[in-house]
């Protein structure tokens, strides 16, 4: 069977599609945890299957009582974060899948306050932890190392600071973060206190966003695209093709891989740099 390549800046990968044989059917998400096994996001039946570098399931998390698990990602320090997109409730899980915290009351959903359909959580290694609330509310909440709520960034609109649909978030080393501002077709970057330091583009819909070890920025779209960019000037400096019609989660490994999870069909992609 003939091999795919595609090209990001001067970096060569192998598209290894279907790089799992388990049944990963309604994959949503991806995320690489901190030993180095991949986290696939299923949400119909709702759980976490965990993969070794080589593809095979080591263990499953179940997530029964979820609605709709949206993202997830890999906690600093070990297990992962996951988000009920109609649940409205950020659920925490340690190394071994079992529950630490929740944040959230799904029968109390609320305006521009946590949380109203969140699409992604993520802690940042100071401890602090970030949740873009975006299909119903339109801001980006930040709270502390203890989880108390500190503010709502944003606002519907196409300005700075300004949200449409924010669908995932990603941290940078210097603790910035990128935000997949969706319909207004951009990356939005905050610096630790939530300030606009401005955006990336050109896109579509972007869908996830990831940053690797480099500090370069991947960006999935809905063209569909996978697109990397220099955080420092902005600038696009290569982009392949996604081969669902979605990448909806995305993200990228130490050893340099990039996991992409696929809809329509549902894959789960990897990108091994050759």
């Amino acid at each position: 069977m003939a091999l795919a390549y595609v090209i990001l800046g001067s970096q060569r990968y192998k598209v290894e599609r279907a790089w799992t044989q388990a049944d990963i059917s309604g994959i949503t998400s991806v995320a690489v945890l901190t030993d180095g096994r991949i986290a696939a996001l299923l949400r119909r039946p709702g759980c976490v299957l965990v993969l070794a570098s080589d593809g095979q399931v080591s263990a499953r998390w179940s997530l029964e009582d979820m609605l709709c698990p949206h993202h997830i990602s890999a906690r600093p320090h070990g297990g992962a974060l996951v988000t009920d997109l109609d649940g409205h409730q950020v659920l925490a899980l340690d190394p071994q899948g079992h529950e630490q915290w929740r944040l959230g009351t799904p029968e109390q959903p609320r305006w521009q306050e946590p949380f109203n359909h969140p699409t992604h959580a993520l802690e940042c290694p100071d401890g602090g932890l970030w949740v873009s609330d975006g299909y119903g509310n339109t801001v980006v909440h930040r709270f502390d190392p203890q989880r108390q709520w500190l503010a709502a960034l944003g606002a519907p609109g196409p300005g700075p600071l300004q949200f449409s649909t924010p669908h995932m978030l990603a941290c940078a080393a210097d603790g910035s973060i990128w935000v997949a501002d969706r319909e207004n077709n951009r990356v939005q970057h905050l610096d630790a206190q939530g300030r606009y330091l401005g955006e990336l583009r050109p896109m579509h819909k972007p869908m996830a966003v990831a940053v690797q070890t480099d500090g370069s920025v991947l960006v999935s779209d809905q063209t569909a695209s996978l697109s990397l960019f220099d955080p420092d000037s902005g600038t696009l400096v290569g982009r392949c093709r996604v081969q669902g019609v979605y990448g909806h989660g995305l993200s990228a490994g130490l050893d340099g891989r990039i996991y992409i999870a696929e809809m329509l069909p549902d894959c789960l992609t990897c990108l091994q740099p050759a």
